[in-house]
């Protein structure tokens, strides 16, 4: 940390009778301006500076030996002396450091057993203070303990995801004839039974069909019967196909008269479709208008992050908590884990369908909320750090030779 050092040494008062004398770098022959600027630091009792050579001026650095006492060891005095090159104005720089660095030389000097440079080990503070006083040392041990608790402290593995709840029935209500909406007597969120009608098309346009298709029917049976009065039997015949014909479109018309009342086929609740505002409106045939489904009979949709969908199978239990009931946890079983997955903004997720345990009257098609699905006994320290283990894992996997 010290600009420009050149050496340095650590000369206890005792120094020249057992060569406890400590230097760097190690092996070095510290000069004798060294040796006595230590010797006088520890004598004086005070910060000594010696310069080597005169200043060229301009603030250029100079040689020069800066001298700490070390005051506070036990059973004798100590001074530390350090040979530097430096600028004049970054002298108070150099003793700042070294005084900031003064507690912990003294303990490497108090705790030396042997001659040689000062060990590197951090051994317990002097004076009685306790090694666990250190803040860090505290810090790192509190770490060091919390990580081996949580390495042996077993807790239950539950994958969290987004689920949302879905009739296990969904009956369409489609349009079987084009046409236009003549009236909507029930639109999404109500509750309907089997064979209500929820909406009505127009029929003007097949009632005038069925009277035309009459006429012609009527006219081609007259024609007919004159055939055979005539006894012309290849006319005869041609009148009666067109007479069948005629039939079978009035029979065709009849049926789309008997459905331009759209029914609900099952008891349950409209999930979708509202024609309120589109009376008038044409339609074609196949347009689904309606959507019901049934109210106690429901299935579970969980989308499970890529990532965690291996550790899910059929036959885990888990828990429901959707945002219309946030007090009430529904209990489910995964009942299979679908191949289909989703692209979505944040990754791509995987279906997963479930079956709830219990029956909730509250609960409608569309609600969400989240699941948890229980995979199994993993330690505390697995369960939060495997995520980031698995990513650098895959890291290193593709930087790495």
């Amino acid at each position: 940390m010290i600009p420009g050092l050149g050496q340095a040494v650590l000369l206890p008062d005792s120094a020249e009778e057992d060569g406890r004398m400590s230097r760097w770098p190690a092996g070095c022959e510290p000069r004798e301006e060294t040796i006595s600027t230590a010797r006088l630091a520890a004598g004086q009792q005070k910060t000594v500076t010696t310069t080597l050579a005169a200043s060229p001026g301009n603030d250029a650095p100079v040689d020069m030996i800066i001298a700490l006492p070390l005051a506070r060891t036990v059973g004798e005095r100590a001074g530390l002396a350090v040979m530097v090159k430096v600028k004049p104005s970054q002298q108070a720089a150099v003793s700042q450091i070294l005084q900031w660095g003064e507690d912990w030389l003294e303990l490497l000097m108090n705790h030396q057993q042997t001659p040689g440079p000062p060990s590197a080990e951090l051994p317990a503070t002097p004076a009685g203070k306790s090694w666990f006083a250190h803040p860090l040392r505290l810090a790192l041990l509190g770490l060091a303990l919390l990580l081996g608790v949580a390495a042996v402290t077993p807790g239950t593995y539950r994958v969290t995801s987004p689920a949302n709840i879905e009739g296990k029935v969904q009956r369409a209500v489609v349009a079987p004839f084009d046409g236009y909406i003549a009236a909507a007597y029930a639109r999404a969120g109500e509750i309907v039974a089997a064979g209500d009608i929820i909406a009505e098309l127009d029929i003007e346009e097949l009632r005038l069909q069925q009277q035309r298709h009459s006429a012609e029917r009527g006219e081609y049976d007259r024609q007919y019967r004159k055939a055979l009065a005539a006894r012309d039997q290849t006319q005869a015949h041609i009148y009666k196909s067109q007479v069948k014909q005629a039939e079978a479109q009035l029979d065709l018309i009849a049926q789309k008269i008997a459905r331009a009342g759209l029914t609900s086929t099952l008891d349950g609740v409209i999930i979708s479709g509202d024609l309120s505002r589109s009376l008038g409106a044409p339609v074609t045939t196949g347009d689904v208008l309606f959507e019901v489904a049934p109210l106690d009979e429901y299935r579970l949709i969980v989308q499970v992050d890529q990532k965690q969908v291996a550790d899910v199978a059929e036959g885990q239990h888990g828990e429901l908590h959707l945002r219309a009931l946030p007090g009430n946890g529904l209990p489910f079983v995964v009942h299979k884990v679908s191949p289909v997955y989703e692209a979505a903004a944040d990754g791509i997720t995987y279906r997963v369908e479930a079956q709830l345990t219990t029956h909730e009257p509250a609960l409608r098609p569309g609600m969400e909320g989240f699941a948890r699905i229980e995979i199994g006994a993993r330690s505390l320290l697995w369960i939060y750090t495997h995520e980031l283990l698995d990513l650098l894992r895959l890291w290193a996997w593709r930087w790495l030779p």
